[in-house]
């Protein structure tokens, strides 16, 4: 169950790796990849974004994507043992969606390598 399935309103802020939508008066953190931070308008603007929340003993984290595919895919990533939060949005941070569904079906594990946090052992995990 999703406790926020997206956040729309004005973009109040935005950084490479973050933005923050303002929502009925409340700033919303969204940690964002890069692919995500390429789509967004200009600060100012209404915007749109997907979310899933990770909650964990010292924090509650609000991950933002611009489609629902690339929110999709940061679930089943980090489904994987060994995939946290950061390297799933490392990965989609390098490589769309469409790109990691097929290097998973290739057999590719080099492919995620070029995310940072991921190595050879994590690469051939994601791809099984």
């Amino acid at each position: 169950m999703a406790l926020f399935y997206s956040v729309r309103g004005e973009l109040i802020h935005a950084e490479a790796r973050m933005a923050v939508v303002e929502c009925g008066g409340v700033g919303f953190r969204c940690h964002i990849t890069m692919n995500t931070a390429r789509q967004l308008p200009a600060v100012g603007e209404e915007v749109l974004l997907y979310t899933m929340l990770s909650v964990r003993e010292d924090a509650l984290e609000l991950f933002g994507f611009a489609g629902q595919a690339e929110l999709n895919c940061f679930r089943q990533l980090t489904a994987v043992s060994g995939v946290g939060p950061k390297v799933g949005l490392a990965i989609l941070s390098v490589m769309e969606p469409q790109r990691v569904a097929l290097a998973i079906s290739a057999g590719d594990h080099k492919a995620f390598k070029a995310a940072n946090g991921v190595g050879p052992k994590l690469a051939q995990r994601i791809v099984l």
